[in-house]
């Protein structure tokens, strides 16, 4: 038998069913809320699934135990989507996990506008959860993913000039660049930009290591666009632009050997006489 005939279903297939019917933007904000939510978990499930075989102890685990697991910070216990710990080490590494599933709406003139509305808002929460955990544990890896349909990508008018002209999309990557990076900088100089490795030095606490927006269709094909790269200014980034799922959890993966690659390591000293 073709191994065609029955082939895998699209990475967010699962969630999305499991969110259930999605509101219409006009809907009550508790039932928008709550699909959020619902949406978010799922989607939570499914990126600590196929973390999994690289980090066994990863939550939720497999059987959904530890959704939003809580980790100590600096000011009590901070709830987090996906993360994974060592028994010494702690936070090795944590995805945080949003979404954009609506459209804004305006309730007085009951008019729809772009996907626009709450992307400082989401920008402020992943600064505040980045600061919280790199203070506290500056060799953890922390990821950041915007889940949001790839509609987002099909607005703004391209005969503007102005940022209005840009679509949804591409005022998102803008928005959410400047919460990627810890670890990297930036150093101008000659033909090229070059990179330096600042790893777990880095005190810019507020930053996450890397930040992807996943864009997915009602079928639940998704790609990820890494927001350290120009977005197209109208439409959807090409295929070669984007990382499909399988791609996308290998740089999580390689991000976190990257920064634990130089750690620092402990061992029981030698047996002296001094005892």
């Amino acid at each position: 038998m073709s191994e065609h005939l029955f082939p895998d279903p699209p990475a967010l297939a699962r969630p999305l069913t499991l969110a259930g019917d999605k509101p219409a933007p006009d809907a009550d904000r508790s039932d928008k809320k709550n699909y959020a939510q619902r949406l978010s978990n799922h989607l939570a499930q499914t990126v600590a699934d196929a973390l999994r075989p690289h980090y066994p102890n990863i939550t939720p685990d497999a059987m959904g135990v530890g959704q939003e697991a809580q980790v100590d910070v600096a000011k009590g216990r901070k709830r987090l989507d996906v993360k994974a710990l060592d028994p010494t080490l702690g936070l090795i590494l944590c995805v945080s996990i949003k979404t954009y599933s609506f459209r804004d709406f305006s309730p007085r003139t009951g008019k729809y506008g772009r996907w626009t509305k709450n992307i400082v808002r989401n920008d402020h929460e992943l600064r505040g959860e980045a600061m919280v955990l790199h203070q506290r544990q500056p060799y953890s890896v922390l990821i950041a993913v915007m889940f949001e349909p790839f509609s987002t990508c099909d607005d703004g008018d391209a005969s503007k000039a102005s940022d209005i002209g840009k679509s949804s999309f591409a005022h998102h990557v803008t928005t959410l660049s400047k919460r990627s990076g810890r670890g990297k900088r930036a150093v101008v100089g000659g033909p090229s930009k070059m990179w330096v490795d600042l790893g777990a030095e880095d005190t810019r606490y507020d930053l996450f290591e890397k930040v992807f927006i996943g864009l997915y269709d009602p079928d639940g094909e998704v790609r990820f666009f890494d927001v350290d790269e120009s977005p197209p200014r109208n439409g959807r980034p090409t295929e070669s632009q984007t990382l499909s799922f399988d791609d996308f959890v290998g740089v999580v993966h390689g991000e976190v050997e990257r920064r634990n690659k130089f750690a620092p390591t402990w061992s029981e000293p030698e047996d002296s006489e001094d005892g």
